[in-house]
C-alpha cells in the first residue's frame, strides 16, 4: 500500500481501505450519492450544492455523510467559508466523475429509440425565457397535441444535455462551434457595463472598452467553463489589465452585490442586464464591442417536424 500522510484523513482513507478489503467487495454504492458528493465538491460549498441539486440542506448533508460512513473514510472537510475535498475525496471525486459519466453515456446511446414525434424539450437559461416562450406558443399552436417541456440550464450544462438527447433544443451564447450541432443565431444583444452609480464613470451616456480595461470584474465560478466566460463576460478581452474579483459570483444577484459593493463592474448583455440594474447600480452601453449573439441550437441529426417548426418560429 502506497505511503500516506499522518493527517486524519489519511488514516482514515487506510483504515476504510482496510475495511472494504477485509468485507472482499466494494460497497454497494447509490448513484444519487455519488453525484451530490461531485456538485457539493464543484460548488464548494453544501448550500449552492443544495441549490443546483434541488435538495434541502441537510439532506445533502446527510447522504453525503452517509457515502462517508458506507466507504469508511472522510471525503469532505468542513471550512468557515465551505467545503473542500480531503486528499482520499479529491482521489474518490475524479473517480466518481467517470462512473458518473459513463452511467450517462449508457443512457444516451438509447435517446433516439426514445423520441416522440410531437415531443419537445427546450433548454436555456432562465434569463432566457422571456425569449422563448413567444416560439413556444407558435409551436403549440401548429402540434396542438405536442408534449411541451422547458428545463433552465446552468452554465456548466452549455450542449451536454442536449448532446445527451434530454432536451431537443437549446438557447445558448454564444453560438457553439460543433460538427455535431446545427444553429441558427436568433438574437443579437448590446452589451452594457454594470457599476455602482457612484463610480466616477456611471454619469456617461455610453463607454467604450478603454475606458474600463483596468476595472477589476467578478471572478469565474468553477461551474462556469472558462471559454465561455471569456468569450461572453468579454473576460480577458483585448487584455484586460483590471484582473478579478476573488469573490467568484455563482448568480446574476451575486454578481449585482458584488457591483454594488463597488468592488467590480460587469460586462452583461442586454437581456441580462435590464433585470440587474436598479437600486444602487446602473447599466451604461458599450459601444464599441460587438453585440452577443445568442443561438438556438439542435443537433444536426435531428430532423424532426416539431424541432424544425420551433425553429421556423424562432426566425420568425
Amino acid at each position: 500500500m502506497p505511503k500516506q500522510s499522518a493527517s486524519l484523513a489519511g488514516r482514515g482513507a487506510i483504515e476504510g481501505a482496510r475495511r472494504v478489503s477485509d468485507r472482499g467487495a466494494h460497497p454497494s454504492i447509490d448513484l444519487r450519492h455519488l453525484r451530490y458528493l461531485v456538485v457539493a465538491i464543484e460548488e464548494g460549498q453544501i448550500t449552492r450544492a443544495a441549490e443546483r441539486l434541488h435538495l434541502a440542506q441537510p439532506a445533502l448533508s446527510q447522504a453525503i455523510a452517509k457515502l462517508e460512513t458506507q466507504l469508511g473514510v472522510q471525503l469532505l472537510e468542513r471550512l468557515p467559508r465551505g467545503i473542500e475535498p480531503t486528499p482520499a475525496g479529491a482521489a474518490f471525486f475524479a473517480k466518481a466523475q467517470l462512473a458518473l459519466r459513463a452511467v450517462e453515456d449508457a443512457t444516451d446511446a438509447i435517446a433516439p429509440w426514445l423520441r416522440s414525434e410531437t415531443g419537445l424539450c427546450v433548454g436555456f437559461l432562465p434569463v432566457l425565457g422571456q425569449v422563448v416562450r413567444p416560439w413556444l406558443r407558435r409551436v403549440i399552436a401548429a402540434y396542438p397535441d405536442a408534449d411541451m417541456e422547458t428545463r433552465h440550464l446552468t452554465p456548466a450544462e452549455r450542449l451536454v444535455e442536449l448532446k445527451r438527447g434530454r432536451i431537443d433544443a437549446e438557447l445558448l451564447f454564444p453560438p457553439p462551434q460543433d460538427q455535431e450541432i446545427a444553429h441558427a443565431v436568433v438574437l443579437r444583444s448590446p452589451r452594457y457595463v454594470l457599476m455602482h452609480d457612484g463610480h466616477p464613470l456611471a454619469g456617461e451616456e455610453s463607454l467604450v472598452y478603454d475606458q474600463i480595461a483596468g476595472e477589476k470584474v467578478p471572478g469565474r465560478h468553477p461551474s462556469v467553463p472558462a471559454g465561455w466566460a471569456e468569450e461572453a463576460w468579454l473576460m480577458n478581452y483585448r487584455g484586460s489589465r483590471g484582473g478579478f474579483t476573488e469573490e467568484r459570483p455563482a448568480s446574476i444577484d451575486e454578481v449585482w452585490a458584488l457591483v454594488s459593493a463597488g468592488k467590480a463592474i460587469s460586462i452583461l448583455p442586454e437581456f441580462i442586464v435590464r433585470p440587474a440594474q436598479g437600486h444602487g447600480v446602473r447599466a451604461v452601453p458599450l459601444s464599441d464591442v460587438e453585440p452577443l449573439e445568442v443561438a438556438l441550437a439542435r443537433r444536426a441529426d435531428d430532423r424532426r417536424g416539431i424541432v424544425r417548426a420551433l425553429f421556423e418560429a424562432a426566425a420568425g
